[in-house]
């Protein structure tokens, strides 16, 4: 992930853009240019979040047919796997955080030790998500690898969309959290959104029209979920957008699944 650190830059290019979403998403050891090291990427979240969701599919494509669970446990493993954890570690500090006594909130989401709520939350997502995905591949590979990359690029373009709409009023004393929303403009939403819409649109053509129902139901779930949490913790950290991320793309999953 990037830095923190430093002075807001603007971004040179497109090229930079995704490079600036990859480093911000992914554990992919990827140069920035100096001129850039401090964006976000936000514009091209969704795109690199369908990337990561094409490399999972990739499992539920050539396994799902015939072993449609240990397919679905590699797909989800591969998402986890690079981008390093990030948005289930999210998960779980929020969960612990929203779980503890009154006074205790930070001090649960700081811990460098997940604490039993964010594991047993850690443990329903990815049922959910390896459910969803087994599921879909019982339906045939097209929908499957549809629906993975629709929900990995939807759930990574609802960051942005988060810190415009509720980020800064919310981000007051969260470190990662108000860097985030103080670099997301306005433009890199409508970008980010746009892109996302026309990666479910796409992926509904080419194989069902309920597709992009069950992905726009999910996304309405998990918006309203993502934003009773924010309103429950009082605030937006770097956390809170790994749970909306997560999240996010587990109900996109669940929503795609029951749909289709």
């Amino acid at each position: 992930m990037l830095d923190v650190a430093g002075p807001a830059a603007a971004v040179r290019s497109p090229f930079d853009e995704l490079r600036a979403a990859i480093a911000f998403l992914t554990r992919i050891p990827i140069g920035v240019r100096p001129e850039a090291a401090s964006s976000t990427g936000a514009a091209a979240f969704p795109l690199v979040g369908a990337a990561l969701g094409g490399g999972g599919a990739v499992s539920l494509v050539v396994l799902g047919p015939g072993h449609p669970v240990i397919a679905a446990i590699l797909a989800v493993a591969v998402v986890a796997i690079v981008d390093g954890g990030l948005h289930l570690d999210g998960l779980a500090d929020t969960i612990d955080a929203l779980a503890a006594p009154a006074g205790g909130a930070e001090r649960a989401r700081t811990d460098p030790r997940v604490g039993s709520a964010g594991a047993a939350g850690i443990v329903v997502v990815l049922a959910l998500e390896v459910a969803a995905a087994a599921e879909l591949a019982s339906r045939g590979p097209a929908i499957v690898a549809a629906a993975f990359v629709s929900a990995a690029a939807v759930s990574r373009a609802f960051a942005p969309v988060l810190a415009r709409t509720v980020g800064r009023r919310s981000a007051a004393g969260t470190r990662l959290g108000a860097w985030f929303a103080e670099r997301v403009g306005t433009g890199a939403t409508l970008v980010a959104a746009v892109l996302a819409a026309l990666i479910v649109a796409s992926a509904a053509i080419g194989t069902s029209p309920a597709l992009g129902a069950g992905v726009l139901v999910g996304a309405i779930v998990a918006a309203a979920v993502v934003l009773a949490t924010v309103r429950a913790r009082a605030q937006l950290d770097g956390d809170g957008y790994g749970f909306a991320i997560e999240a996010t793309f587990a109900l996109v999953l669940v929503g795609s699944a029951v749909a289709t």
